[in-house]
Parts: structure tokens; C-alpha cells; sequence
């Protein structure tokens, strides 16, 4: 019997007032990073898929290759299904999302790294409509991926696929697993690539990033990170002033201060 249990698109959702906990994927742009959008998808997922024989630890992930002036994601977008079982009974909420490196460059995540993650709400978002999350800043290199994780009630779909992607299921997976195990997904009892699947397609999950070149926190343009650029983050951020926007989603909050922390310990490239 198989393991997995889909729904079909009939329409977009327009239950767009539901996202409060997220911003709907726009282009802002920062005032002192360029950004790269990693997406696989066409814009169009047209089914959901979920565990039909139990509930389940899901992880579903895309591969991407990193991108000259992308180096740093700050932000994921994801396009949910829905999280209630065939009665009707919603599964948790609760959301991790996870970039993982790839230490051999060939795609494959049994044997990936785990970088970072980031907890966050799921949101109703409907076929093809996306909700942005801002993560912890994560610098990333060659190909890595971009994981998204849940417990998932049997019979419940909520990983949104596209059958139209180019890709054709090359750069995407699915674990199961009866607890969270981003560390050794290699390990997962089930594990499959989808390219290999009845599903062939990506995952409807996209990464933002944003350039180490240049020095995007150097206010006072002197070529160096001192207590000058450190004051100036700090008094436009006290201003509400987006050119401490450093992430580029187009509000001032606590991911700013994580991602002027992070590169600020790195330092400016030479």
C-alpha cells in the first residue's frame, strides 16, 4: 500500500488574511545587500502530499546551488497544504525549517550537515501562494539545502508540490521519521528521492540570500568594522530607519540585529 496520500488543486486559496505570523513573498530590496532568490518551482503547486499509513516526523527538502552574491540566506518561502486528517482534526502547527550543507556537492542530503533552523508557525496559505519567513542569517557555499519539517498526522498533506518543475524531482527528497532527525537523515526508515517517485516535481520551498561581497555594514565606508558601523546600525535601527534593513524583507526586527551580528564577526572581505 503506498505511503504517501495526495490532495489535487481545484482553486487558490484567498485566505490571505490567515497570514499574520509571516509576509507574503515580495521583492523589498535592501539598502546595503543584493539579493538572490533560489526557486525550483514554476510558481504552481497542484497537489499536497502527506504519511497515509501513520503519523509521522516529515521532512520534505530542495537542493540548490549556491549563487555568487546569494551567500548568506535569510529568508525561506513555503506554499503549505493542509494539516488536518481525512476527519478533520488539525496536526501541530508548529513549523522547523533547517538549511543543511552538502558536504560532497552531489545533491544527495543522506549525508548533510546541519546548519541552522528556525521555528516557525504553519500558515493556511492555499495552491501557490507563498508565506516569507526570516531566518537566522546562514552562510551557505556549493550546493546545500533548504528543509522543511513537521509532525504530520496520518492521512494529512502538507507539503506542497509543483510537477511542473524543471528539475523533475532531481533536487528534491522526503524522510519520515518518528522524531525530528535533521543531524542524520540518512538514518530516516523512509526515505525517498523524488525523482524515483510516482511524484515527480519540487517542493514548493524557496530560499532568499544575500551577498558577503562588499561589507553591507560598513555605514561609514572606511573599508573596516568598528565601533563607528556598530553605532550607526544601531541609531538608524532606533529610527526605524530601513537602511538598517539589512535582511531586505522590508521591516526592522530581531533578524537585522542577528544578521549585522553575523557578518560583524566575520568582518569585511578583503
Amino acid at each position: 500500500m503506498p505511503l504517501l496520500t495526495t490532495r489535487t488543486h481545484t482553486k487558490l486559496s484567498s485566505r490571505l488574511a490567515m497570514l499574520t505570523t509571516g509576509l507574503i513573498l515580495a521583492g523589498a530590496s535592501s539598502a546595503h545587500a543584493q539579493q538572490v532568490d533560489y526557486i525550483l518551482d514554476t510558481g504552481v503547486g497542484t497537489f499536497n502530499i502527506g504519511p497515509s499509513q501513520f503519523d509521522a516526523n516529515m521532512t520534505w527538502l530542495n537542493s540548490f546551488n549556491t549563487i555568487a552574491g546569494g551567500e548568506y540566506i535569510t529568508n525561506i518561502s513555503v506554499s503549505f497544504g493542509d494539516i488536518e486528517d481525512d476527519n478533520g482534526i488539525p496536526g501541530s502547527d508548529i513549523v522547523t525549517l533547517a538549511i543543511l550543507a552538502d558536504p560532497n556537492n552531489d545533491h544527495d542530503p543522506t549525508d548533510a550537515i546541519l546548519l541552522s533552523t528556525t521555528t516557525v508557525q504553519w500558515m493556511d496559505t492555499g495552491f501557490g501562494e507563498f508565506v516569507e519567513y526570516p531566518i537566522t542569517p546562514t552562510q551557505v557555499e556549493g550546493v546545500f539545502f533548504v528543509a522543511v519539517v513537521m509532525d504530520v498526522l496520518q492521512r494529512a498533506n502538507p507539503a506542497s508540490m509543483d510537477p511542473n518543475s524543471p528539475s523533475a524531482g532531481t533536487q528534491s527528497w522526503m524522510f519520515y521519521n518518528p522524531k525530528l532527525n535533521l543531524k542524520d537523515l540518512g538514518s530516516s526508515p523512509f526515505i525517498l528521492h523524488m525523482s524515483e517517485s510516482p511524484f515527480q516535481g519540487a517542493w514548493m520551498i524557496r530560499a532568499t540570500g544575500e551577498s558577503t561581497a562588499g561589507c553591507p555594514i560598513d555605514y561609514n565606508d572606511d573599508g573596516v568594522l568598528n565601533f563607528f558601523d556598530v553605532s550607526a546600525f544601531l541609531n538608524l535601527f532606533s529610527a526605524q530607519d530601513l537602511a538598517a534593513d539589512v535582511t531586505g524583507d522590508g521591516t526592522l526586527n530581531f533578524f537585522d540585529i542577528s544578521f549585522f551580528l553575523t557578518i560583524y564577526s566575520i568582518g569585511c572581505p578583503e
